[in-house]
């Protein structure tokens, strides 16, 4: 299950691709894990015989997101489908040979879009998926030593025996 937050042609050319993830990086580098919320299922109009069943997906950061997208993509001539006027961020739930009547999902559905993936190639299936993880915290230069480092200090300090730690001067050894 995805949202789509821009569609390509089928066959989209590997050199456009290129170009894609150089203008999807720079933005969603920037962009950090937003929430988003689906509380009602609804049917599109039947498109070559078949009704998609979608539930509809809120988030203005997910719309904000999509804008920016489309206007750098436009900016670097990055070509995308425009054949729907409107952005109606869904989720496909599946396709019907009948419309159906829309309902409610009590409760509403929420969950955390934590990465974003550019999907395409050259190839119908021979696909290739580049996945772009949303800003995450700051994260500090060897930060797994030094959480161990001041673990193993908090255990020596814990024993009684200060010199052990990191912080502190290493002990004269007497030969």
């Amino acid at each position: 299950m995805h949202i789509t937050l821009l569609h390509f042609e089928e066959n989209w050319p590997i050199s456009e691709m290129v170009k894609a993830i150089e203008v999807t990086y720079d933005i969603v580098s920037k962009v950090k894990p937003f929430l988003v919320m689906t509380e009602k299922v609804i049917c599109f109009p039947q498109r070559d015989g078949e009704a998609a069943i979608v539930a509809q997906v809120k988030s203005a950061e997910l719309h904000e997101l999509r804008d920016q997208l489309a206007k750098e993509f436009d900016k670097a001539k990055i070509e995308f489908s425009k054949t729907f006027k409107d952005y109606k961020p869904h989720i496909t739930l599946s396709y019907n040979d009948k419309e159906i009547d829309e309902f409610d999902i009590d409760p509403p559905a929420e969950f955390v879009v934590q990465e974003i993936v550019l999907w395409g190639g050259d190839h119908g299936d021979d696909r290739i998926f580049v996945t772009f993880p949303l800003k995450g915290p700051e994260k500090q230069k060897h930060a797994l030593l030094l959480q161990k480092a001041v673990l193993f200090e908090k255990l020596a300090k814990k024993l009684g025996n200060e010199t052990l730690g990191p912080t502190t001067e290493r002990r004269k050894v007497e030969r």
